[in-house]
């Protein structure tokens, strides 16, 4: 497999899985140094899909890591907003103390919701990453990802997934992903 450039795009997969990064990258006000890349890809990207000469994948584990991402940094606002006498040590044990202070990302989640609907993304299903595509589990898998190129947990098994899902195409801004040999990567260069 290869590493492409984001800002070159040459080969056209037929299918492709997008990464956290990327996606999060498009949010209006992102302090990612690469949004701007990001967000010609996603244009390019979302005609090809519109065209039907590409397929979108958003995997389960993807969408999980960034309304994570983006529902943390709501309750890190909130959690500063607080006055200093009575506010927690740190964010998670002020949601911990006050779990309606999730509510102050919701509107981030449906701006992010917009993003996703407007590239459109195909979310992946449960029965897209049948057990039928892969000879092994995906712990294993994802062991093997982590063991190879040295990859988070959180990237390992999005690696997995997207093998499950019989897609060998990721595009991501996360230089980690350079090293990964199995699969084509389309990313910035370093």
């Amino acid at each position: 497999m290869a590493l492409h450039d984001l800002a070159d795009i040459r080969l056209i997969p037929s299918q492709m899985v997008l990464d956290s990064s990327l996606l999060l990258a498009l949010r209006k006000g992102d302090d990612n140094p690469r949004a701007a890349v990001a967000h010609r890809f996603v244009g390019w990207l979302g005609q090809q899909v519109i065209n039907q000469q590409i397929a979108a994948w958003l995997l389960p584990s993807v969408l999980q890591e960034c309304y994570h991402v983006i529902l943390s940094r709501a309750i890190r606002r909130a959690w500063e907003a607080l006055p200093l006498a009575t506010r927690p040590a740190n964010w998670l044990a002020a949601y911990k103390r006050q779990p309606e202070l999730l509510a102050t990302g919701f509107s981030d989640l449906g701006d992010f919701d917009k993003i996703l609907a407007a590239i459109p993304v195909t979310p992946a299903q449960p029965k897209d990453l049948d057990m039928g595509r892969a000879s092994q589990a995906v712990e294993v898998r994802m062991r093997h990802f982590i063991t190879t190129y040295y990859l988070l947990p959180q990237d390992a098994l999005i690696l997995a997934e997207a093998e499950r899902l019989g897609v060998s195409a990721v595009a991501t801004l996360d230089s980690d992903w350079r090293r990964v040999a199995e699969f084509d990567i389309y990313t910035t260069p370093v």
